[in-house]
């Protein structure tokens, strides 16, 4: 379409390539005087989605061909009356374009199985669950389970829907960012909404997100990006911050078009050049997974935005090379602080432990000269002892009779000298006798 250029990049991912997986993703462009478009898809990694990446390539070429014969329908519709209003238009899209896109790619789906049955090596990838299903014909969609993401822009309007993770985002001529269809809740960790959900199509915009803008009632943006999880993944979790990374991104690449001109940036074929160096950077250095970004750019508006968003993103880098200095600075301070801290602390303990030490030293040093007291004390209560012992004993000999069981001497038995060699002692006080033979 005149003034906009589409642009298409999908790379495999680190991870799969050193595990044999097959890229997931899939991306596709289209231009011509009535319309630039731009889809991303991207097959889900579930063990039970066996042929996501069909998947995914069936629900680019669907939505692809499907945005195509849309327009080319309303244009036809517009040389008979008067066009669609906001709301009619709306509803064609929902009601039109997007059942019409969903049922083809089922069809598509299910004329691909029925052509190529599930082998058993595919059949073992999935869980007991759902390989009983595939082998009763039962949920085949599931199998071939795909985001997507589209956006389209005419002379007269501009559109986009979105189903499952990714982001789309756009840019406008000030170079402020926006993302016109919001975030899905229901995405988080693994789990995402899909376009093989039985119920994607009941369920208005929890299952698929839409946005439509008429030219008339704004101008369009000057740049629109949607990108797989390959890229936002490399980003904050948190809605505002992953935003800001996303535009500064989205608005480095805006320029990169404006100064270094479209077959630069993305190749003649809108699938090359500077940006697929860019895709295969976070493929293989970021987060590992398939990545794609597609988009759509008004490069006349870029060429003429540049000069301004570069003074902008200039002052900005400068203010967040300040931040960071201060930040850093600010860090460093607390880092001091926390050491001086852990020092005061140490010293602390250091002369408490000390104090308790100097405390506990006379007690130490008592206790020795105690325990000798004791000691002597002992040793005088043991002599003391001794002595009591040594005297009773003394004072007992002191009292017992020399004759006592003991013969008497010559000088003091009253003896007959004519008597025989035999005696028989007598007590001396009980007789005094003589023994005549």
């Amino acid at each position: 379409m005149e003034g906009y250029r589409s642009f298409a990049v999908t790379v495999q991912g680190g991870s799969h390539i050193k595990s044999g997986t097959v890229c997931q993703d899939s991306s596709n462009l289209y231009d011509d005087e009535n319309v630039s478009l731009a889809v991303v898809a991207d097959g889900h990694g579930d063990s039970n989605c066996i042929r996501s990446d069909k998947g995914a390539k069936f629900a680019v070429s669907c939505a692809t061909s499907g945005i195509q014969r849309f327009v080319k329908e309303q244009i036809k519709q517009s040389k008979k009356s008067e066009p669609p209003s906001h709301r009619e238009l709306e509803k064609f899209i929902r009601e039109k374009l997007i059942k019409q896109t969903v049922a083809s790619w089922n069809s598509v789906v299910m004329d691909h199985h029925q052509k190529n049955p599930f082998t058993k090596q595919e059949l073992e990838k999935a869980s007991e669950k759902y390989r009983k299903r595939y082998e009763k014909d039962e949920s085949i969609n599931k199998a071939y389970g795909t985001s997507l993401i589209a956006v389209a822009i005419t002379p007269w309007y501009w559109f986009g829907f979105h189903i499952g993770d990714g982001r789309f985002s756009v840019l406008y001529k000030d170079g402020k960012g926006g993302q016109p269809v919001p975030w899905d809740p229901k995405c988080y960790l693994n789990v995402t909404t899909s376009i093989c959900d039985d119920d994607i199509l009941d369920r208005g915009e929890e299952g698929i997100r839409t946005f439509l803008s008429l030219r008339t009632d704004e101008e369009p943006p000057v740049a629109f990006f949607l990108c797989s999880d390959g890229i936002d993944d490399n980003y904050p979790v948190d809605e505002k911050e992953n935003a800001i990374h996303l535009y500064r991104l989205y608005r480095e690449i805006a320029v990169t078009f404006a100064d270094d001109g479209y077959d630069s940036t993305c190749g003649e074929d809108g699938k090359s050049g500077q940006i697929k160096d860019l895709v295969n950077e976070f493929a293989t250095k970021g987060k590992g997974d398939d990545t794609s970004l597609a988009g759509i750019v008004n490069m006349e508006e870029l060429i003429k935005a540049a000069p301004e968003w570069k003074e902008k993103m200039a002052a900005a880098e400068e203010e967040r090379k300040k931040a960071k200095a201060a930040a850093d600075e600010k860090a460093k301070e607390e880092e001091e602080q926390r050491e001086k801290n852990a020092e005061a602390a140490a010293a602390r303990k250091a002369k408490k432990e000390e104090k308790e030490k100097t405390e506990a030293a006379p007690e130490a040093a008592a206790k020795p000269e105690a325990d000798a007291e004791v000691k002597v004390e002992a040793e005088k209560k043991d002599t003391e002892a001794a002595d009591v012992e040594a005297t009773t004993k003394k004072n007992k000999t002191d009292e017992t009779p020399e004759t006592e069981d003991k013969p008497e001497s010559a000088d003091t038995q009253n003896v007959n000298p004519n008597a025989s060699a035999y005696t028989k002692p007598q007590n001396a006080k009980a007789q005094n006798v003589n023994i005549e033979v």
